[in-house]
């Protein structure tokens, strides 16, 4: 809203958002700090009374002593919305979530740890009843603090997930191992991992392919680009080093089979090409995309039905589901 000449714009009251980010914690963290609690260290909570002191913050003593309640409303935090991977996901949550007779808040933040921080602080601010976040780059500290306070999903894979939240995710070991194997079997040898990360999920997908290439006396190449910078994967594909591919998703994949076409390397004959996570987009492109496909839908509604069942049921041991995924062969593979 603009303010007419003569106006004064009201000053913005701090929130306690606002206290846990100029503290450098999470919304939850500041919270329990500012109420006393226990748990939090002593130098989490000098930092946020330092920080609420500084910026004037005044904890609200009705909004302290409301007494917790069911809003019937679950936030979900993506990477990336546009992402497809990430939309059958959202798909299959939201479609539980309406036999339930819930609904959802949904947010992304674009694979910054900071921005995930304060796009679920906002969730959190809006009293969502439970947490489902689809993405491996939440600082651990942040999910813990999460998990403690109410009932929190994560839908990706982690190094080390903490025991505070529940996760459902791919087998990105066992899925990258499969398409690995299979250019091994098509007599593919110059084999290479492109990704555009080196979160948990890529992590996990470079040490199937080395891994089983090793064992078949070959050395693969990983290559981590920038979504900005195609230069590496041009010079590569021009320079005719690979004839095996697999890309971290189905998107990058479909921008390695543009640069083959504009640099002249028949596809799949000169090389083939594995993308990840089948989404509608492999159907479309030309040749046809191999992909690893994971049951994203699924995932999501096993999520939410882990939500509630944490919801009803606390003190359960953390629950930690693995997805077997699919190697799905088509044309960009097998002429």
């Amino acid at each position: 809203m603009s303010t007419t000449a003569g106006q004064r714009s009201r000053p913005q009251r701090p929130t306690i958002i606002s206290v846990a980010e100029h503290a450098g914690v999470s919304k939850s963290l500041a919270s329990r700090a500012l109420r006393g609690e226990v748990g939090v260290s002593q130098e989490k909570r000098d930092r946020v009374m330092r920080s609420a002191k500084t910026l004037g913050y005044r904890l609200n003593s009705a909004a302290r002593s409301l007494v917790a309640h069911d809003s019937g409303v679950l936030g979900v935090v993506l990477n990336d919305i546009g992402n497809a991977h990430h939309a059958q996901i959202v798909n299959g949550i939201e479609e539980a979530a309406r036999e339930q007779g819930l609904r959802t808040l949904i947010t992304h933040g674009a694979r910054h740890a900071h921005e995930l921080v304060h796009q679920t602080n906002t969730l959190l601010e809006m009293q969502v009843d439970g947490l489902i976040i689809a993405s491996s780059w939440m600082p651990v500290e942040t999910l813990t603090d999460l998990g403690q306070e109410l009932p929190t999903v994560v839908v990706a894979h982690l190094e080390n997930p903490p025991a505070q939240v529940d996760v459902v995710a791919s087998d990105d070991f066992t899925g990258s191992t499969a398409a690995a194997a299979h250019l091994i079997a098509l007599g593919r040898r110059r084999l290479a991992y492109l990704t555009r990360s080196m979160s948990a999920t890529s992590k996990a997908r470079w040490a199937g392919i080395h891994g089983h290439a090793h064992t078949a006396g070959i050395e693969p190449e990983l290559l981590h680009f920038t979504s900005e910078d195609l230069a590496p994967v041009r010079d590569g594909l021009a320079e005719r080093r690979w004839d095996g591919l697999i890309t971290n998703n189905d998107q990058t994949a479909a921008e390695v089979l543009r640069l083959a076409h504009e640099t002249g390397v028949e596809v799949p004959n000169e090389l083939a090409i594995i993308g990840y996570d089948n989404t509608p987009l492999a159907q479309l492109l030309y040749p046809n995309l191999t992909s690893v496909d994971q049951p994203q839908a699924a995932m999501g509604k096993r999520a939410l039905t882990l939500l509630l069942d944490r919801k009803t049921n606390p003190e359960a041991s953390p629950v930690r589901d693995y997805y077997t995924p699919e190697l799905v062969v088509r044309a960009s593979t097998s002429a």
